[in-house]
């Protein structure tokens, strides 16, 4: 036997999109063929599957797409301010190919007495005992006791004899095929192995996929990226904003940081992992060490800053974030689980809207009252209809401040995505309950005060905007608490 690949995907890819394998076989017109596809990670089997021949090719096809992502996940530490591994974001597998077929010999030799019984001049694997089915050409018609089940008596590795009187042949050439009564198959596993693959949280567009490389994304020069789609220099964030960002880097290299005033800083990737987790936001970049220039990155007047990863060079796109400091009416994030695995964040910093739903299940139940000098009487305090199960779930309504058209498009993934977190936080206020501002005019918030929760965008439809419709361009959106707040009594 012989299997040859036809088709198989790159080494690392999104678990989202097609991961389709086409296998061919040399034993493929074979009765009964099935090719076998086991999965393993390391030396755990994942699943088995068998596979029908296509009808034009006989190609074993399979797309595993839909089975390997269910092993991947995503990964959010919101206290992380250098770097985190990633390990849910991504499934290291590889694929082993074998087959089964109905295990059948023809024969064509001429049948020969062996005592009394009839012999079969065939190389075989039967035994002595196994019950095996005989089809012959003439469908038995000269040989009628030779056709169908018999046991084999005797075996040799190019013959075998069956129970049947070699005084009832009457035709001693008639051909024929013979299989396991049981309809048994031959199994071989792991004829082709294919290693050393690789997917990820990650899934493309029906366009973006076809122009896929996997070593676009290898970080090894200065054209390469990140595991994310944020705008890589039109993308604007507040200064209370936290990004965490995925990235195929290696321990002990580095990510570097560079303001609108040239002062460049840095800091080490410190876990190693096939994916890790970066934090880049202008709330949550870290600790970092200065190479030109002096600390703080973000300084009074600085408007942006870039970053990328560095090994000995410049190894990635540099990604900008332009620094927003226009004043909030209001300040939420929302961070986001986007179409690479990666989590960045929007600001919501205009008029907000937060409303309140309680849900209550009642019952009526039979006022108990008291009996006194001989006359029934009732509490005035007794509850005739009385109520349980009570939810309350919070909805907010939120607005973003103007965007350009790269933050538009990208603000669609925040709408389709699984997992986002409404990021809590709390504010410093007068006596009067009015918002203490800085100097830039935006809110100051109580230190260690912040917390994110989980939340469901409410948006089942959404405007595609373009600037040379609409100039000015913001969205809106309606988020709910994925939590319920418990009620007590």
């Amino acid at each position: 036997m012989a299997q040859s690949i036809i088709a198989q995907p790159q080494r690392i890819m999104p678990a989202y999109n097609p991961i389709r394998f086409i296998a061919d076989s040399t034993n493929k017109n074979k009765t009964g063929f099935r090719y076998i596809y086991q999965i393993y990670s390391g030396a755990t089997l994942l699943g088995t599957f068998k596979v029908l021949p296509t009808f034009s090719t006989g190609y074993g096809e399979i797309d595993l797409s839909k089975f390997l992502s269910s092993y991947v996940s995503w990964d959010f530490s919101p206290s992380v301010t250098l770097d985190k591994a990633a390990p849910n974001s991504y499934k290291n597998y590889q694929v082993n190919i074998g087959e089964e077929y109905l295990y059948e010999i023809t024969y064509t030799s001429a049948l020969t007495n062996s005592g009394t019984n009839t012999r079969i001049n065939v190389a075989n694997i039967f035994q002595v005992g196994d019950q095996i089915n005989i089809t012959q050409n003439d469908g038995g018609v000269a040989n009628p006791l030779l056709e169908g089940l018999h046991t084999i008596v005797a075996v040799s590795g190019t013959w075998i004899d069956v129970n049947v009187p070699f005084s009832s042949i009457t035709n001693v050439n008639i051909d024929g095929v013979i299989n396991y009564a049981n309809q048994q198959k031959v199994v071989t596993y792991n004829i082709t192995t294919i290693t050393n693959l690789r997917v990820f949280n990650g899934a493309f567009t029906w366009v973006d996929w076809v122009t896929y490389n996997f070593n676009d994304y290898t970080l090894d020069g200065d054209t390469k990226q990140w595991l994310t789609n944020q705008p890589k220099t039109d993308f604007y964030c507040t200064l209370g904003q936290d990004l965490f960002l995925n990235a195929r880097a290696v321990v002990g290299k580095k990510i570097y940081f560079q303001n609108n005033d040239g002062d460049t800083y840095s800091k080490n990737v410190v876990n190693n992992d096939s994916i890790v987790s970066v934090a880049v936001g202008c709330n949550n970049y870290g600790a970092l060490t200065p190479i030109t220039g002096v600390l703080p990155m973000l300084k009074d007047d600085t408007t942006y800053y870039d970053f990328w990863y560095e090994d000995a060079g410049q190894k990635s796109v540099k990604y900008r974030v332009n620094v927003d400091r226009r004043v909030q009416i209001n300040e939420y994030h929302i961070c986001f689980l986007d179409r690479l695995g990666s989590f960045s964040s929007f600001a919501f910093q205009l008029k907000s809207y937060e409303r309140g739903d309680v849900t209550r299940d009642e019952f009526n139940k039979d006022v108990q009252g008291y009996v006194k000098a001989g006359a029934w009487n009732y509490n005035y305090e007794e509850f005739g209809f009385n109520t349980f199960n009570i939810n309350v779930t919070k909805t907010l309504e939120l607005n973003t401040n103007w965007m350009t058209q790269n933050m538009s498009d990208y603000f669609q993934e925040l709408i389709t995505s699984p997992q986002t977190f409404l990021k809590l936080v709390q504010y410093v206020t007068t006596e009067d309950g009015e918002l203490v501002l800085d100097e830039d005019g935006c809110p100051i918030h109580v230190a260690e005060s912040t917390a994110y929760v989980p939340c469901i965008v409410q948006n089942n439809s959404f405007e595609v905007y373009k600037q040379r419709n609409k100039h000015l361009i913001k969205q809106s959106i309606s988020v709910k608490l994925a939590n319920n707040d418990n009620v007590n009594g």
